[in-house]
């Protein structure tokens, strides 16, 4: 048992640590105001959009700041009664950074699998000689146990108080850094506990990227990312350093989320040459005159529930085929790439015909149909890098804007003229996306998706049988069957249950879609295709369909389209 005196020494240390800390969190109090109007007024120099969120800000949660003896400030949330922190907020900070460094936990895309270059494309030779030397390097040198001194992107799930961004730019220069705070009370905090200013001036001095996402919903993740790469570099993500700060829920849920679907990232990067070809042919499609789409154009009230049919080549189209027959008279055809060459088997002629790609093959495909007759009184549709052939097999030609392609940045710098005209977005990467985002645009609300599959369940199954990707026997041509099929690595839910094999270019397509329809509530969006689902559309089996049998008139309302909706350049 202690003796008298013991107790009465344990008893002043105790008291004189609890006056150290009442006087340190004294001072806490009058610091932590004035570094806040201190970082804000950072923020509003270099990020505003931060400064202005959080100027006059309003905690939905309720926490206090307080501090240990040692004075570092931390915070306690009063619900759970839980700290951020332990008792010595900037060793954990300095030992998480320490841990994140010493393994190497770099996320990297793999670009060491040859392609096969079947249709003997330049850079495919090229991406391969690359794919060589990294295997060969692979084999050769040893990979580094830790990060190094500099990495081109890292992401930080969760900010805290900030103290790990001192200690994490004192041994790693990230290039670029996203931040992910889910929780805005927490950024908030980190506001009067974080030097910020001191950062903000140092990455500005060093000319080093700061991207902050505050408040994010997971299901947006992804496409606010490629917002920011498509500004910052779409490049970045070849290697990413990604730790998570603190525990929880929701940030664990984003990281699944990026882990789900990091393949978008890696998807439509393109080359210099892709550049080349649009800026060439969108110059060459505005000299011919070629009428673009006009902003906020709509059709009619009258006219906005007409049943659209926007029908791709994907393998569930050959079970399509008899109903889209059926109801041809009763609804708006559009045809998505190769499903004209199904629809011409099967004697059906589109109103509409879309295309997405800026190669000649596309153009050239419409002379293999040789058919000119068939295609002449379907209007064509397309973006603005679409080859000028294209227009040649139709009488009727139209065209838009698409969004970040290099002929539309520049005209914004030179034309005053370019302001009228509407810019697409979501219409990539497959032609699906702009056979259901055109006519939406269009303001038309009654939408049927047949054939657009983004996925097959069998690889000699991969398109419609009808299509010019099988031979008119209906076999499999071996060459396009290994193009399409490949590179089939994601599996993703099915429109009617179970799974489809799908690659990266299809599920980017199914996320596009689902990021467009949700922009579009009031779209009443049919899936009828056996094939990947797509979230914002509702199943609907052939069977089901439903449709007044009534025959509209369809040519009077497409006319109406051309001549009002367009304009030349």
């Amino acid at each position: 048992m202690q003796d008298i005196n013991s107790l009465l020494a344990d008893a002043e240390k105790i008291a004189a640590r609890v006056k150290k800390q009442a006087e340190q969190e004294a001072a806490m109090a009058q610091t932590l105001p004035l570094r806040f109007n201190k970082n804000i007024s950072a923020f509003e120099r270099f990020i505003p959009e931060i400064s202005a969120m959080f100027q006059n800000y309003k905690p939905e949660k309720s926490f206090q700041f307080f501090c240990n003896d040692n004075g570092i400030p931390n915070l306690l949330w009063l619900e759970s009664n839980v700290a951020i922190y332990s008792d010595d907020p900037y060793f954990d900070c300095k030992k998480q950074i320490e841990h994140v460094i010493k393994n190497n936990n770099l996320i990297r895309l793999d670009f060491s699998k040859n392609e096969d270059d079947l249709l003997d494309l330049t850079h495919v030779s090229y991406m391969n000689k690359l794919a060589s030397l990294h295997r060969d390097a692979k084999n050769k040198l040893e990979i580094r146990k830790t990060v190094d001194k500099s990495v081109p992107l890292s992401i930080m799930f969760g900010v805290g108080l900030g103290y790990q961004l001192g200690y994490f730019y004192e041994v790693c220069t990230p290039q670029n850094l996203f931040i992910f705070e889910p929780d805005k009370d927490l950024f908030f905090a980190s506001l009067f506990c974080f030097d910020w200013h001191s950062l903000l001036e140092y990455l500005d001095k060093k000319n080093l990227g700061l991207h902050i996402f505050v408040g994010q919903e997971e299901n947006n993740l992804m496409r606010d990312m490629q917002a920011v790469l498509l500004r910052r570099g779409t490049y970045l993500p070849a290697t990413i350093l990604a730790f998570w700060h603190y525990p929880s829920e929701i940030i664990f849920k984003m990281m699944e989320k990026v882990i789900q679907e990091f393949y978008l990232l890696s998807v439509g990067w393109g080359f210099f040459d892709d550049n080349i070809l649009a800026a060439s042919h969108a110059n060459e499609n505005i000299s011919k005159k070629i009428p673009f789409l006009l902003k906020n154009k709509k059709v009619s009230n009258d006219a906005k529930n007409t049943p659209i049919f926007v029908i791709g080549s994907g393998p569930s189209l050959d079970k399509a085929i008899p109903y889209i027959n059926k109801y041809r008279n009763n609804a708006i055809l559009i045809s998505c790439g190769s499903s004209i060459s199904a629809l011409h088997r099967a004697n059906i002629k589109p109103d509409i015909c879309v295309a997405i790609e800026r190669t000649k093959d596309v153009a050239d495909f419409y002379g293999i149909l040789n058919d000119a007759e068939y295609l002449k009184d379907i209007l064509f549709f397309g973006p603005e890098v679409v080859h000028p052939d294209c227009s040649n097999y139709f009488l009727r030609s139209a065209l838009c804007f698409k969004e970040g392609e290099p002929l539309h940045l520049l005209s914004l710098r030179n034309f005053n003229d370019i302001q009228k005209f509407a810019v697409l977005n979501y219409i990539n990467p497959l032609v699906g996306n702009i056979g259901l985002c055109f006519p939406v645009e269009l303001g038309f609300e009654n939408i049927f998706l047949f054939g657009l599959d983004n996925g097959y369940k069998d690889k000699h199954h991969h398109h419609s049988k009808l299509s010019a990707y099988y031979d008119k026997k209906g076999n499999h041509i071996e060459a396009l069957t290994k193009i399409v099929t490949e590179q089939g690595e994601i599996l993703l839910p099915g429109n009617f249950g179970g799974e489809v094999i799908a690659n990266r270019i299809f599920a980017t397509s199914v996320k596009c879609m689902s990021v467009f329809l949700q922009s579009k509530p009031d779209i009443s969006c049919y899936n009828c295709s056996d094939g990947a689902f797509i979230d914002g559309t509702i199943p609907l089996h052939l069977e089901s369909i439903d449709l007044n049998s009534e025959n509209i008139d369809k040519k009077n309302i497409i006319d109406s389209i051309y001549n009002d909706f367009f304009s030349p350049f």
